[in-house]
Formats: structure tokens, C-alpha cells, sequence
């Protein structure tokens, strides 16, 4: 993914948790942190051992 990109997904993702923690002062750092983690989160189910599987030899036309 871009950079760009991937630094507004952050940036918008530590917003939502901002406001949803009630829009406190003083904690940036820690709302951006949990955004990079709630992302990388997301990206890590994508790839979970069931989908793995399921783009394994079978699904590529292989034979095992």
C-alpha cells in the first residue's frame, strides 16, 4: 500500500478511537499506536490459516 495511504487509514482510525474515548487531550501518541495495532490486527485475520488454505494448490488447479 501507498505510504501516504496507509499513514491516512492511521491517522483517520486513531480519530475514531479518539472520539470514541471521549476526545481526550494529551494522549495522541497512544490513539495513533492503537490504530497501527487495530490495523495490523485486521491484516493478520485476512491471512488466518483457514484463508491460507483456502488459496492453497487445490484452488490454484495443482494437483496433490
Amino acid at each position: 500500500m501507498d505510504e501516504q495511504k496507509e499513514q491516512d487509514r492511521i491517522r483517520r482510525r486513531a480519530y475514531e478511537i479518539w472520539e470514541r474515548e471521549g476526545s481526550p487531550g494529551g494522549r495522541a501518541e497512544e490513539f495513533w499506536e492503537q490504530a497501527i495495532a487495530s490495523i495490523s490486527a485486521e491484516g493478520a485475520q485476512a491471512v488466518t490459516p483457514g484463508n491460507a488454505a483456502a488459496e492453497g494448490p487445490e484452488t490454484l488447479g495443482a494437483s496433490v
